[in-house]
């Protein structure tokens, strides 16, 4: 499975519209945000990781504003 197939976002904090945040420049970690700006960023093969790199947070951004997503 891939990263952006496998993200899905934090039970009970799946708010709409979502955007992706580069979290620190010196690691290149980027998360997906909720409409309150809280990183909702999830995998359901890595429990625990809630960072990835800025391409693909927004790519799942874009993945979840417009297709969707299944817990």
């Amino acid at each position: 499975m891939n990263t952006i197939d496998d993200a899905i976002p934090a039970e009970y904090f799946a708010n709409p519209p979502y955007r992706a945040e580069l979290l620190s420049e010196k690691s290149g970690w980027a998360g997906v945000m909720n409409r309150a700006g809280f990183n909702c960023l999830r995998f359901k093969s890595k429990p625990g990781a809630v960072v990835t790199n800025l391409e693909t947070a927004e790519a799942i951004a874009e993945k979840w504003n417009h297709h969707g997503f299944s817990f």
